[in-house]
């Protein structure tokens, strides 16, 4: 190819001008001598977050008419390691695919697109589809340029209500939260079986955009008597840039804390915990010369088991507003990037204002379908069949309550709404009908076309 991905771009989470895919598995090195070799089956080693694929390496300077896909993308032997897996395959794919399909119409050879310009309308071309290239957002004519939007009201996060469960610290867990300025302090009621003291961390990613809770910025040590103990954690730490922090309960068996059942597109827990079936022991030591970083892993339980932590917030969390829906990003990252709705809005709704009357064909919407949570193929069982943070049911009115579509059962994050006709329209809105207590569900995106 024009570039060779390699271990460093991985590791290092090197960034592209040309950026239109992205991987995530670990470094799944296989010994050269077969399953039957005396060795482990796997080497497996993570970097500390997702990393870019470019362009320049699907295509090739050895024929001008051929796009290079799946796992023969132009990688080094170890980077093929982490890329060759089916969904990072299929990711690149889809961007094969989205150039092909603009080389055929603009008459242009595949390395026609490596070009700075051309590839910004072919990465345009892929986040308008709900595409997600790390570090890029849309945020190009999603509205026409007079258009407004607002909403009928806005989630603000007092507490997530604990629903009688508990978790005890056999690992160390923490619940992600996004913040921008100061971090609210925390308030639950924890349970010692006997008198022992809990530490309560604050922690953040070295690397913005990042998940792995390898900054320690404040630590905090609680002294607890048997029986119910109620802590107020506070750190007293303010961050300028928006990003998610760790509130992280570190191990201790004789503590457990409570749980709620509540689901909030943008948030999630994750816990320190081993899963020796992909090489995670809780921590990842590589020997000093393989160029691997040192880190703890911190992941998700799958539901029914991945709850959220029961918190409740000196002051509330004031991230879903409508303005989200324009900020080129569909998914949570960096921030949960969704407008919800109040819990007691009883008939929500967002409303565009187009500025004028305009000729309106189609609507592209963005939901909240959980990456966080995979749904494999069925040869795995799963609590749920559908992600419950997905808006399942809504419809779509213009400024006048006249029905311009609807639908039930969604369970896609695109929705692309052809109109049956083109129409000329002032205003729209946009109604969720399936608000459940306790699922505080996400509209991540909005494009009128």
């Amino acid at each position: 190819g024009y570039y060779m991905l390699t271990q460093q771009d991985i590791i290092e989470q090197h960034e592209h001008y040309d950026a239109v895919s992205f991987g995530g598995w670990s470094i799944d090195l296989h010994p050269a001598d077969g399953v039957y070799g005396a060795g482990r089956a796997c080497n497996q080693w993570h970097s500390k977050g997702i990393y870019q694929i470019p362009y320049r390496c699907l295509v090739t300077p050895d024929a001008d008419n051929l796009f290079i896909g799946g796992r023969i993308i132009s990688v080094s032997h170890v980077a093929n390691g982490s890329t060759r897996v089916m969904c990072t395959a299929a990711h690149g794919g889809q961007a094969i695919g989205m150039a092909a399909a603009i080389a055929l119409r603009d008459h242009l050879k595949p390395a026609d697109l490596i070009g700075r310009e051309r590839m910004g309308q072919l990465q345009c071309a892929l986040l308008r589809t709900g595409d997600f290239l790390p570090g890029e957002r849309f945020g190009r004519g999603m509205l026409p340029p007079k258009a407004r939007i607002s909403a009928s009201s806005e989630f603000a996060l007092e507490r997530l209500r604990p629903d009688g469960t508990r978790f005890r610290l056999d690992c160390s867990a923490a619940e992600l939260i996004p913040v921008g300025g100061p971090v609210p302090a925390v308030g639950l009621t924890v349970q010692a079986d006997k008198a022992t003291r809990l530490t309560v961390e604050l922690r953040s990613s070295s690397r913005r955009g990042n998940y792995t809770p390898d900054t320690t910025d404040k630590r905090l040590v609680f002294d607890l008597r048997e029986g119910e103990n109620r802590l107020t954690v506070d750190f007293g730490m303010c961050y300028e840039a928006p990003q998610y922090v760790f509130i992280c309960f570190m191990a201790n068996p004789d503590v457990s804390i409570p749980m709620s059942s509540e689901i909030v597109s943008g948030l999630t827990s994750v816990f320190n915990t081993v899963n020796p079936a992909v090489s995670n022991f809780g921590r990842q030591t590589p020997p000093e010369d393989i160029g691997v970083d040192a880190f703890e892993f911190w992941c998700p339980k799958r539901r029914p088991e991945g709850k959220n932590i029961a918190l409740e917030f000196s002051a509330p969390l004031t991230c879903f507003g409508a303005e989200n829906l324009l900020n080129g990003y569909f998914r949570p990252y960096i921030q949960p990037n969704g407008w919800i709705p109040a819990p007691d809005d009883r008939t929500p709704s967002v409303r565009i204002d187009l500025g004028e009357e305009r000729t309106v064909r189609q609507i592209r919407l963005f939901f909240d379908t959980d990456f966080d949570h995979a749904l494999e193929n069925v040869q795995m069982e799963h609590f749920d069949s559908v992600m419950p943070q997905c808006i399942r049911n809504y419809r779509i009115t213009d400024g006048d309550g006249n029905l311009l579509f609807r639908t039930e059962g969604n369970h896609q994050s695109c929705n692309t709404i052809a109109l049956d006709a083109p129409h000329t329209l002032r205003s729209i809105r946009f109604w969720p009908e399936d608000s459940a207590p306790g699922r505080h569900k996400a509209l991540m995106g909005i494009i009128v076309e």
